[in-house]
Order: C-alpha cells, then sequence, then structure tokens
C-alpha cells in the first residue's frame, strides 16, 4: 500500500528538529494534512507557511499551524517538545524531570483531544520519556521511541556506507548505552568479523558521531529527520518494516518494564511485533546493563 495516505499527522515542537521531520514527512506524500503545533505559536505558522509554499509542485499535502484542539483526528504525533540538553544539565536525570513535566502538559491535550494516535517520541532522554508515555496510559504497541534507527544510520555510515552495501544495527539505549551489533554486520551480502581493537574503534567513532556534526553546524537535523520519517511511512504504509525502535519490553530479551531500543515490526497499528534476535553474549550482556542503568534512573526520576 505505497501510495497510502494518513488523513493527519501531528508534530508537536515545531523547532529546528520538529520542522525537519514534518518536511521529511510531507515531501513524501504520507498524509493528506500536517499539522503543526508549538508553544512559540508564530514560529509554528512561520514553519507551516514556508513548507505550504514548498509544495505546490510536489503533492497537495495541506501543511497548517495550530492549536491542540486542531490535532483531532492524528493518526500519528511526532513528539519533539522539550529542553534540549545544555551545558547547565549536569545528567540526565535532571533533564528527565524537566521533560516529563513538559510532557505531562503536553499528554493531558493528546489524551483530550486525539487519544487513539500512535505517538513517536524525539524528546530527550528518549528511552525515559517514552516509559513514562506508557505509564500515562498509551498501549505499548502505540508508544514508540525514535533513536535506534538514527543510531544504526550511523552506524552503517561508519562501515562504509554508500562505498559498500551495509547490513548494520545499534540497539540499546539512544545515548551512552548504545550497543553495535557486531555480530549481525554484513557487507556486500557477507557476515562481517571485527576483532577486539576494530569493535573498541567503531564504538568510539559511533560514540561521537553526532557531536562530529553539532560542532560544526550546531545541531542534527537530516539524519534524525530522514530516520524518523522512515518510521511515521512505515506505520502509515503498514510496510511492517524491520526498524530499531525503542519500545516498552513485556519479557522479551528477559526484560520487563524499561523502554529500549531493540528491533520491531512497524506497522498499522503500531509495533506489531518485537523482533527477538539471537544475540552473543557480549550483546546480550551490555543490553542488560543498558537497560539496568535506564531502570534505575527512571525509578529515581519517581522518588
Amino acid at each position: 500500500m505505497e501510495n497510502q495516505k494518513a488523513n493527519k499527522i501531528t508534530i508537536i515542537g515545531a523547532g529546528n528538529l520538529g520542522s525537519f521531520i514534518a518536511y521529511e514527512i510531507i515531501s513524501r506524500d504520507v498524509c493528506k494534512e500536517m499539522v503543526l503545533v508549538d508553544i512559540l505559536k508564530d514560529l509554528a505558522e512561520g514553519q507551516a507557511m514556508d513548507m505550504a509554499q514548498a509544495l505546490p509542485y510536489k503533492n497537495r499535502t495541506k501543511v497548517y499551524s495550530g492549536g491542540y484542539e486542531d490535532i483531532v483526528g492524528s493518526e500519528v504525533i511526532v513528539i519533539t517538545a522539550g529542553k534540549p540538553r545544555t551545558p547547565d544539565i549536569k545528567d540526565r536525570l535532571e533533564l528527565a524531570t524537566i521533560n516529563v513535566k513538559i510532557m505531562n502538559f503536553i499528554l493531558t491535550e493528546v489524551k483530550k483531544y486525539a487519544p487513539e494516535a500512535i505517538i513517536i517520541t524525539i524528546t530527550n532522554p528518549m528511552d525515559l520519556i517514552n516509559l513514562h508515555i506508557h505509564k500515562s496510559g498509551w498501549a505499548r504497541e502505540k508508544v514508540i521511541g525514535s533513536g535506534g534507527q538514527l543510531d544504526s544510520s550511523r552506524f552503517r555510515t561508519i562501515l562504509g556506507n554508500p562505498d559498500n552495501e551495509v547490513e548494520g544495527y545499534v540497539i540499546g539505549e539512544h545515548g551512552a548505552g548504545q550497543i553495535p551489533v557486531f555480530s549481525k554486520v554484513k557487507i556486500n551480502g557477507e557476515l562481517k568479523e571485527f576483532n577486539l581493537e576494530e569493535q573498541k574503534e567503531i564504538k568510539e567513532k559511533l560514540k561521537n558521531s553526532s557531536m562530529e556534526v553539532i560542532k560544526r553546524k550546531g545541531s542534527t537535523v537530516f539524519a534524525p529527520a530522514s530516520n524518523t520519517a522512515d518510521m511515521v511511512e512505515s506505520i502509515v504504509r503498514d510496510q511492517k518494516r524491520l526498524l530499531i525502535c525503542s519500545t516498552v519490553l513485556k519479557g522479551e530479551y528477559n526484560l520487563e518494564d524499561v523502554s529500549i531500543g531493540v528491533p520491531v515490526r512497524l506497522g498499522k497499528s503500531g509495533i506489531e511485533k518485537v523482533e527477538e534476535w539471537e544475540l552473543s553474549e557480549d550483546e546480550l550482556s551490555q543490553l542488560r546493563e543498558s537497560a539496568r542503568k535506564l531502570k534505575s534512573t527512571y525509578e529515581s526520576l519517581n522518588n
């Protein structure tokens, strides 16, 4: 159903990243209407006007800004709103404390106007916010964190894309606890082995990949926007693509009550299946440690 469209998609947070995500989605002709919601109403209105003027030679998507009452009927809502990580914020717990309060207001409005929508979480710390949204009343298949697909895209770039055909995935936390799945890397269709030194070097490059962009241009937008749009498109068009997304685990990988990046199938109802890969002993150990740290931070958040 490659030409299928959502009636309406909403982006909450029309800043740099939110607007790029919106434009990537409408460029793919995935929805009939795109709504931008932001506390800065002029910003949202300006972004919507700019996008609308870009579309006459592309498609007939209707793009406009509005308040929460305008999100009625949204099939997918992408939330980017929140405070970014700045030097004055000492750790992810402090950031989570701030952004959970912002999220609580947003979720009250979403529950009022679009309770059936699938939510894609961008706001950081994403895995913690994603779990919080689930615990606020959304079914786990309808709360999906965007981060692992982006990390996997960066991993593939480091491994040699576009010069080679690269298959590679990153699971775990979207952040310090990310886990490149070396056991499943394929280069030009062939499984590739890495020694410990190579793994260490690649992990270091992966850890620094976003900062290399940020120190040159201030923020990352194209990569996260493209990978988030992939998620939206897979949902709207029921593609059931294999994507790495943060989801709340209910026994998969022997983990419970934590939102963390794992391979899933995304379709019309959201997360339709969590794929349980056979990981190496080291990868599984890293995944459990990443989950332990996330759970510990979330528990601290609620104390």
